[in-house]
């Protein structure tokens, strides 16, 4: 897993204290686009985190993310970062806009922010660089181990055994 400088991977699991959402976005029958619900569906089953598969349209599912009352909110989508494939970067949802503009409906600075202000929770976005998104695609390997390597992040962080990962193989 390859961290660009705006990154705070590190950090990452000081931040997902209490009830977390894990929201994962991306349309998963486009290769590396679908990261975000690869990692949701790893840290499905870890106590105290609810998981959202929201794919590619995490708008749908803002009542769902509020009214879970979470503490934290981590959305997990497929960001270019002008890094190489499979780098993760930990951004606040205001930093978005300096990455290219984002394939959803609504963006998810404005998705960040109504989820901020309805749950008073903090919110952060785990961006993985994509490397092939063409539909029909499957995930490319340095994608794949990055997604590893964040469900044992967030499972080791809250005391799950890593190894019970319940993701689909990438």
């Amino acid at each position: 897993m390859t961290a660009p400088a705006s990154g705070g991977v590190g950090a990452l699991a000081d931040r997902l204290r209490g009830r977390v959402v894990v929201v994962g976005i991306g349309n998963p029958f486009r290769g590396d686009d679908g990261a975000g619900c690869l990692v949701a569906r790893g840290v499905r089953g870890v106590p105290g985190i609810d998981v959202v598969e929201s794919e590619d349209v995490p708008e749908r599912d803002l009542f769902r993310i509020v009214g879970a009352k979470p503490d934290a909110v981590l959305l997990v989508d497929a960001v270019r970062l002008g890094a190489p494939p499979g780098s993760v970067a930990v951004l606040e949802p205001e930093s978005l806009a300096h990455y290219a503009p984002t394939t959803h409906r609504v963006p998810l600075r404005l998705l960040a922010r109504c989820i901020r202000d309805a749950a008073s929770a903090d919110v952060l976005v785990l961006a993985i660089q994509p490397g092939r998104t063409d539909p029909g695609t499957g995930v490319s390997p340095g994608v794949a181990r990055s997604v590893r390597a964040v469900v044992d992040l967030i499972r080791r962080s809250r005391g799950h055994d890593p190894s019970a990962t319940q993701a689909a193989p990438c």
